[in-house]
């Protein structure tokens, strides 16, 4: 295993429930995916999850950096607030050569309540693949009494390298928001957060790649 922090992007996660505002017809195989929307810079994909009127979201993009960069951006809790606008702030709680736990908080537009989270996160790879998953746990890391706890959610993301200078990224993930969310916020992160967040991704990795080019 490698010793990764985890990484978490509230906006990409929140798509996870913006399904409700876009409902489809039930899929035979718990496999399939439909696509939401597409660009030239990337693919939005949802599936049933067995069990759950929620669905799973799936993102398909390519960054312009290599492999190592695309991940030390992610993996660093801190570095999280240059790409993740709801990310307010994240406390590393412990540390394995298999695994890591962290906690975090996110701030949510009123009249909706912050929420936090633990994940404990770990890391592998596959070939030339970087497969990096994580899960919500129960921990006795003492939330704030005006935030929800997220305890249902899992993600794995997959960075490939494709040329010297660009990543393919393919993310999935799943969460229950712990508590409603209006139905406006649903359709307004549908419809602007993807696009926002890669956007904010590929502007931090083209600084740094003008900055070291210096």
């Amino acid at each position: 295993m490698i010793n990764l922090r985890p990484l978490w992007s509230w906006t990409i996660l929140l798509l996870a429930i913006t399904s409700q505002a876009f409902p489809v017809k039930a899929q035979g195989s718990d496999d399939d995916w439909t696509l939401r929307r597409e660009s030239a810079e990337f693919k939005i994909l949802t599936r049933d999850i067995t069990g759950s009127n929620l669905k799973a979201v799936r993102i398909e993009t390519t960054l312009p950096a290599q492999l190592d960069k695309v991940a030390t951006l992610l993996i660093a809790p801190l570095r999280r607030l240059d790409w993740d606008e709801m990310c307010k702030s994240v406390k590393i709680l412990s540390t394995s050569t298999q695994s890591t736990r962290a906690y975090y908080h996110y701030d949510m537009p009123w009249p909706v309540r912050d929420r936090d989270i633990v994940l404990e996160t770990e890391a592998y790879r596959d070939g030339g693949t970087l497969v990096i998953s994580s899960k919500a746990v129960l921990d006795k890391y003492t939330p704030e009494p005006e935030r929800i706890r997220v305890t249902e959610a899992w993600y794995r993301w997959q960075l490939s390298p494709v040329a010297d200078d660009k990543t393919t990224v393919v993310a999935e993930m799943f969460m229950d928001p712990a508590g409603p969310i209006p139905a406006w916020l649903l359709n307004r992160l549908a419809l602007t957060q993807p696009a926002k967040t890669l956007e904010r991704l590929n502007r931090v990795l083209e600084l740094e790649d003008s900055l070291s080019n210096e």
